[in-house]
């Protein structure tokens, strides 16, 4: 079983105009009928191939790493890149910045896997004094994966949903995680969520475009929270002119929401305490592949770049099982 080490303490020690002039007249004016041919459309540069996407990519969210489920498995052997939840960064009851819930591994990583760390990074941290939180991040990030044999990182990935409030503090934590990153031979990468396609690109080498969780669900009357082309046709005028190389991350998941008299109470884990009380509504949200391939086509259509690696959100056992492998097929081989 591969663990993180128990002393692990996030504040120890722790990227020739060479035309030829023919003297000869017919000569010319064959060249000047071919010129005129071009304009005219009767001949026609052929269309260059579509870039097919050339890396099928995954996220895997949870707080352990357990490949228990044969249909994970199966993802697992056709995936190229696979982004890895590694740990949260919270504020402490003295509002100081923490690690929280890292990943356990149970199981250990494939070889023929490139693993790219994630860390989540409450907005509220960036409130804060944010001094040497780049160093410690990394830090830690590099320890979970030596101890548990993550090898041939290429890349770190941070993900925040920072406002205009907290764009400053942000954008100068990614520069200083940015140059530290670089030192060890890392690309940094965040994600981009819709409403932050507005404000400037973050300091980075790359983002990833989240296409999910598009809408509130803890509103009852929103049926398809997680992603409906409704809530996302308005942000994507901005997209063609956004001005970093993006991914896109799509959603495979779904969530079982807890209801009283009409108010979102939580969402119903496996492993949580919430009580259903008579009267209370219990209500799933999920993913349809059908939508997610219409909001392929969207993208396709504004930003082609940004479909040459698709990402599913997620491939947990948890989420996986929940779809068949030709859901996942049809959307890895969207054309």
């Amino acid at each position: 079983m591969f663990q993180p080490p128990p002393s692990f303490d996030f504040f120890a020690e722790i990227f020739d105009k060479s035309i030829i002039l023919s003297t000869f007249v017919p000569m010319k004016q064959a060249l000047l009928y071919a010129f005129l041919c071009c304009l005219m459309g009767a001949c026609r540069v052929p269309e260059r191939p579509r870039q097919k996407p050339f890396k099928r990519s995954a996220y895997y969210w949870s707080t352990t790493f357990e490949t228990d489920s044969a249909n994970t498995d199966r993802l697992l052997d056709k995936t190229d890149r696979l982004y890895l939840r590694y740990f949260d960064v919270v504020l402490d009851e003295q509002g100081e910045p923490m690690p929280n819930a890292t990943v356990r591994f149970r199981s250990r990583v494939p070889d023929s896997l490139e693993v790219v760390p994630v860390v989540f990074i409450v907005n509220d941290v960036m409130k804060q004094d944010t001094k040497g939180l780049a160093g410690k991040i990394l830090r830690r990030t590099m320890q979970i994966s030596e101890t548990n044999g993550v090898e041939g990182m290429k890349e770190l990935q941070i993900d925040c949903d920072w406002t205009m409030t907290t764009r400053k503090a942000y954008f100068d934590f990614l520069r200083e995680l940015r140059s530290l990153a670089m030192k060890r031979g890392l690309a940094l990468s965040t994600t981009i969520r819709l409403h932050q396609l507005s404000q400037p690109t973050p300091p980075v080498d790359r983002g990833v475009l989240m296409l999910y969780n598009t809408g509130d669900f803890t509103d009852l009357r929103q049926e398809k929270p997680i992603l409906d082309m409704a809530d996302v046709a308005p942000y994507l005028h901005r997209l063609a002119d956004y001005k970093l190389g993006l991914s896109t991350a799509y959603p495979m998941f779904g969530y079982r929401l807890l209801f009283r008299r009409g108010h979102y109470v939580g969402v119903l884990h496996e492993d949580n305490r919430l009580v259903k009380l008579p009267g209370d509504s219990i209500v799933e949200r999920r993913a349809d592949p059908a939508d997610v391939l219409q909001a392929m086509t969207a993208i396709d259509g504004i930003r082609e770049d940004a479909n040459r690696e698709i990402i599913v959100y997620d491939i947990s056992n948890r989420h996986s099982k929940e779809y068949k492998t030709s859901d996942y097929e049809k959307i890895y081989r969207h054309h």
